[in-house]
């Protein structure tokens, strides 16, 4: 106890008490790749994961972020649980590695921009293992499908496509804008006396994309959204094995891939729906197969060179693409890109009817350019609509189809001191950069009015990295003017002929592959007539 006594009137005389000084790194070379912070416990898992080559590769398995969260946690919060990374290591994050040497995760716009301004057209990202399998083992396909290819075969698929797309979705514009008239008065028919439509509205909504896409893939008006065509069957068959595709797809992806070694009972399910999509797309790629042999060789070199109005399936036979490509190509859009609009729209729709200002904001804007109800809008008018542009973008940036970017290095690259090797897998957590609060104000609020008259002066090199619902370069969206089209179409229908109200819960999201509804759309549409 007397050590502890101390007369303050001698301590200064008699001690020279030291300052102890932190002396400055420095050395700027970059720290090594094993000082990234991570999960401990994943680290003694590193042993044992050789010998268990199950992990996919798309993201990460539930079990796994369970144990390391303490059950804190679940992956169906969709990117809650790297977002609880983050918080809990920083801003760079290292899993140790699974298949693909070692994992190391990002949100930051500057270190987003330094991966992918290093990348060359040769870009590789992370496919989805399953769909790769039944193509290449299943169907036993030439082509694992486009969602999965890499380097040049990416490019060569690109390049043969990029410019078909966007002719199509022009040239069938009017016929897109009809479609969307035909779920307006859908709507009609399905809400109850309160104008609320049922549970069951994310279905009609997949009922729209698959409507969409059979305009401008084959050309054909099947009916999806009318309960009394001739082709009930098959679009019931369509929408069925659909929605069983894109759950069993989820299931098979994100777990431990046990499919690999004997068909579990959910890729049984998976394929088989699978095969129904296949057999449809294959009876429409005979036709047209049919179709261009009917004419003359004369006819079918103009019809190549010109190819103006023409469906995408037509481009791409016109092309000499091969069918296997062609077939995988439309089975990745059905299951992919035409799930992808209809959720991304679903969210649309909801944030509009939770903000009626955003909503009454551009309903004016919508009546002021195409006042008419029911009358048809065109081109020019969408170009017109800032607002409405403002209003989808906004959506995006809350609910992107996809939370997740992925690359993997193909050149060693500094971020944030740290050297990561080439051959590393980055996942770029790009929904969580785009609501990061240093680089939006009100991050969780729905503003539109955010992407209108930008200050220049505000805008730096990295804003374009803070928001990249489409992807970025090479390996950005195909489909992303047809989607961006279809979204603004239906949106300024919708909005024109009703207001949209929703009286339950928050809607939040779950993740199936992207970003799905955790609710029921329940919806009110009351007709402004």
């Amino acid at each position: 106890m007397p050590l502890l006594e101390t007369n303050p009137e001698i301590a200064a005389k008699d001690f020279d008490i030291p300052v102890t000084k932190v002396a400055p790194r420095t050395d700027k070379s970059p720290l090594p790749f094993e000082e990234i912070p991570g999960p401990a416990i994943l680290k003694l898992w590193e042993k044992y994961w050789r010998y268990v080559p199950l992990l996919g590769t798309q993201l990460f398995c539930s079990l796994l972020i369970n144990k390391f969260t303490q059950g804190r946690l679940s992956w169906n919060r969709n990117v809650m649980p790297i977002k609880y990374l983050f918080d809990e290591y920083g801003c760079v994050v290292r899993i140790n590695g699974p298949l693909i040497n070692d994992i190391v995760m990002i949100h930051r716009p500057e270190h987003i921009a330094e991966v992918l301004e290093q990348e060359r057209e040769l870009s590789v990202r992370s496919g989805i293992d399953i769909l790769q399998h039944y193509h290449l083992n299943h169907r036993k396909y030439r082509s694992a499908g486009a969602f999965s290819l890499q380097s040049y075969e990416w490019l060569e698929v690109k390049e043969k496509v990029d410019q078909p797309f966007n002719d199509t979705v022009w040239d069938y514009f009017e016929k897109l804008d009809e479609v969307c008239g035909e779920f307006t008065n859908r709507i009609r028919e399905i809400c109850n006396r309160q104008d609320e439509v049922p549970g069951t509205f994310h279905r009609d909504l997949t009922a729209w994309g698959m409507e969409c896409f059979y305009v401008t893939m084959f050309n054909k008006h099947l009916g999806f959204l009318d309960p009394t065509s001739r082709s009930v069957d098959e679009t019931t068959k369509v929408i069925n094995a659909l929605i069983t595709a894109h759950t069993y797809m989820s299931r098979c992806e994100t777990g431990f891939q046990v499919w690999r070694f004997f068909e579990t009972p959910f890729a049984k399910r998976l394929f088989a729906a699978c095969d129904v999509l296949n057999e449809i797309i294959g009876k429409y790629i005979r036709h047209t197969q049919n179709k261009l042999q009917a004419l003359s060789q004369l006819e079918q070199e103009r019809f190549a060179k010109e190819k103006e109005g023409s469906p995408f399936l037509e481009k791409m036979l016109a092309q000499r693409i091969h069918v296997d490509d062609i077939s995988t190509l439309l089975m990745d859009m059905m299951i992919l890109g035409v799930q992808a609009v209809v959720n991304c729209e679903a969210f649309l729709i909801y944030f509009l009817a939770k903000n009626p200002r955003a909503q009454k904001q551009l309903y004016d804007e919508i009546i002021s350019v195409s006042a008419r109800s029911g009358s048809v809008l065109t081109k020019e008018s969408l170009k017109n609509m800032p607002y409405l542009k403002a209003c989808v973008k906004e959506s995006l940036r809350l609910r992107p189809a996809f939370p997740y970017l992925t690359r993997l290095l193909s050149s060693p690259i500094t971020l944030h001191g740290y050297a990561i090797p080439k051959g590393t897998f980055v996942i770029m957590a790009s929904q969580i950069t785009s609501q990061r609060e240093q680089l939006f104000e009100d991050p969780e609020k729905y503003r539109p009015e955010r992407w209108l008259n930008q200050d220049e002066h505000a805008h730096n090199f990295y804003q374009e990295y803070s928001c990249l619902p489409f992807g970025y370069g090479s390996r950005s969206c195909l489909g992303r003017n047809m989607a961006e089209t279809q979204m603004t179409l239906l949106i300024a229908k919708l909005v024109r002929e009703f207001t949209i109200e929703y009286d339950y819960a928050d809607i939040g999201s779950r993740f199936f592959m992207m970003n799905v509804p955790n609710r029921p759309l329940r919806f009110r549409f009351v007709d402004r007539k």
